[in-house]
């Protein structure tokens, strides 16, 4: 009786089941034979354009067209994602990548980087259709996929360069036709390349000042391997930089004041160079500068907003430099205030560029007693609200010239604050005012009486600072003859033993001194005070000294890095005694 009642349950259940299978495979098999969900097979490639273009700061930007269409008898095909790379070595120096319908360049696709295309050896990136692209019988689909590489061009001799790039892109299938493209910088000439040492056809053709290598394969096989490499000659200054880091502040004050500080950190990767290019955002006005950590550089402002900024010394290959450049923007062109409180920044976070920068912060200083609200199509890193302004960062990292970097501010802000400082210092210099008023009319207390300098004082004290700076001067010969081996170290512990002790005795006679002379008037006082101040700048100055010279013994820093500090200090070193031989000769003066 349970077997029969169980059986008599179980049946109906899988009648329903078979039924439910029976319609989607039905359905399935319909859906089907209209349009074929994509795979590896019911794809073709018809045709791949391969544009390789070494752009003038050294980027490698390469640009694949590939002309898709359905397979031989599949019929319609929903594309709905597609795989393609090239040589695995060449990942470690992709720095952006990104894929677009070719009558749709606005709106970039989806791309997953580093995916497996099924063989070892590859790097590969899935470009993903959200929405999946319906190519029917007949049809074909063009597709741009656009990879960015740095560190792929490299100096050989002072005008001669190499470019590795890989000569084909690896496909998972076969194409019909491959015609590669070979873009050189301006002002550049072919000198040779693996088109010729693989003996294949290639034509040289020139556009404006770049000259264009052509070469087709036909067909290309599936995961093509083809490293490749070309050398060029330079007829003018070819500088490959290295944006380690860029930093800009942007700086809006309440009196409509708009200011911009770029910071770089930049590394030299090519020859010796003596500037650097730098386009400024369009409307740039008022003072521009530049300095670096020595000081004011000059420019070349003939092309604004083209910037030409120069080194004060030629970089070599390999070294660093840290540049701030100032400049100013119009606020009608950047800030726009579409109602009573409310005010929207619209400008570049970074312009125009040659480089791939590392790391990119841009930090936006709002006015006194302004409020972020959004930002947009960015999120801010970080809002840091201080007690009257708050500030804005945002950070990129591997930004290249590619990257979209517009975009929306917008903060509340009312007009009332800018009286906001005004009125603080006006209360501030009534209550100064108020307060020297009272002071004014209070009782004065009587005058000290000045104490006259004995002139046996002012003698022993230019007598002990003169005795003083020459025991200073034999202990610094003394330690730059033992350095050379020109005097016995014991002989050299027993001088040093007897002057320091004579220097402790002539410390203390001197501050005794010093006390009675200070006593004396608020001139002599003023005296001492000069000679107090210069002599902490000349220890400062002497410290200074040891240390530049123990980094260069280390090798931290270049040796003209080494000479300009060096010179530097000594000039702070001579200010100081200048100084203090100034007081001592006044001093010096009145004994008579």
């Amino acid at each position: 009786s349970v077997v029969f009642n169980l059986k008599k349950t179980t049946l109906p259940l899988l009648l329903l089941t078979f039924a439910l299978l029976f319609f989607t495979v039905l359905a399935s098999s319909h859906a089907n034979a209209m349009t074929t969900l994509s795979t590896s097979t019911d794809i073709q490639v018809d045709q791949v354009s391969h544009r390789v273009q070494i752009q003038d700061g050294g980027l490698v930007v390469i640009n694949d067209t590939l002309k898709l269409s359905p397979g031989a008898g599949v019929g319609s095909v929903l594309l709905q994602n597609f795989s393609m790379g090239f040589p695995f070595e060449y990942g470690f120096d992709l720095d952006y990548c990104f894929a677009y319908d070719a009558s749709n360049p606005n709106v970039l696709l989806g791309v997953e980087l580093d995916v497996g295309l099924g063989r070892i050896g590859y790097y590969g990136v899935n470009v993903v259709f959200l929405e999946g692209v319906n190519i029917g019988e007949g049809e074909s689909y063009n597709l741009i996929v656009v990879f960015v590489f740095s560190n792929l061009v490299s100096p050989e001799t002072e005008t001669l360069f190499n470019v590795t790039f890989p000569m084909y892109p690896s496909l998972t299938q076969n194409a019909s036709s491959c015609d590669v493209t070979v873009t050189l910088p301006h002002n550049t000439n072919y000198t040779d390349s693996a088109f010729e040492e693989k003996g294949l056809d290639f034509n040289i053709t020139t556009l404006g000042s770049s000259q264009i290598l052509n070469h087709t394969k036909r067909p290309l096989n599936s995961f093509q391997y083809e490293p490749a490499w070309l050398k060029f000659n330079a007829t003018d200054s070819f500088p490959i930089f290295e944006a380690n880091e860029v930093k800009r502040e942007i700086t809006l004050d309440q009196w409509g004041g708009f200011h911009l500080y770029d910071f770089y950190y930049i590394t030299n990767k090519g020859n010796f160079v003596s500037a650097i290019k730098i386009r400024l955002p369009e409307g740039v006005h008022g003072p521009v500068s530049a300095r670096d950590e020595f000081g004011d550089l000059s420019l070349d402002l003939k092309e604004l907003p083209n910037v030409t900024v120069r080194f004060r010394t030629a970089l070599k290959k390999d070294e660093e430099i840290k540049l701030i450049v100032s400049y100013r923007l119009p606020w009608e062109n950047y800030v726009n205030q579409y109602d009573w409180r409310h005010y929207n920044l619209t400008v570049p976070l970074f312009g125009h560029f040659d480089w791939t920068i590392r790391k990119l912060s841009v930090t936006v200083i709002l006015p006194e007693g302004a409020e972020f609200q959004s930002s947009k199509p960015v999120n801010p890193y970080n809002v840091e609200k201080g007690v009257f302004q708050e500030t804005v960062t945002f950070s990129f990292f591997n930004v290249t010239p590619f990257h979209d970097l517009d975009f929306d501010l917008t903060y509340r802000y009312l007009i009332f604050w800018t009286s906001f400082r005004p009125t603080l210092w006006m209360g501030v210099l009534v209550i100064v005012v108020c307060a020297i008023a009272f002071l004014w009319r209070a009782p004065r207390p009587p005058p000290v009486p000045i104490t006259p300098v004995p002139a046996e004082d002012l003698e022993s004290f230019v007598d002990a600072y003169e005795e003083k700076a020459r025991i200073l001067l034999e202990l610094e010969s003394m330690e730059q003859r033992l350095r050379k081996g020109r005097i016995p170290r014991r002989r050299y512990k027993v001088r040093k033993k007897m002057l320091d002790g004579r220097l402790s005795t002539l410390s203390r006679d001197l501050t005794v001194l010093q006390r009675k002379i200070r006593a004396a008037g608020p001139r002599y006082a003023n005296m001492m005070r000069q000679i107090e101040v210069a002599e902490t700048m000349l220890e400062g100055a002497e410290a200074d000294i040891r240390k530049v010279e123990a980094r260069y013994r280390r090798g931290e820093i270049s040796k003209g890095a080494y000479n300009r500090l060096l010179r530097e200090y000594h000039r702070r070193r001579e200010r100081a005694k200048t100084t203090i031989d100034g007081v001592l000769l006044r001093l010096r003066e009145e004994i008579r």
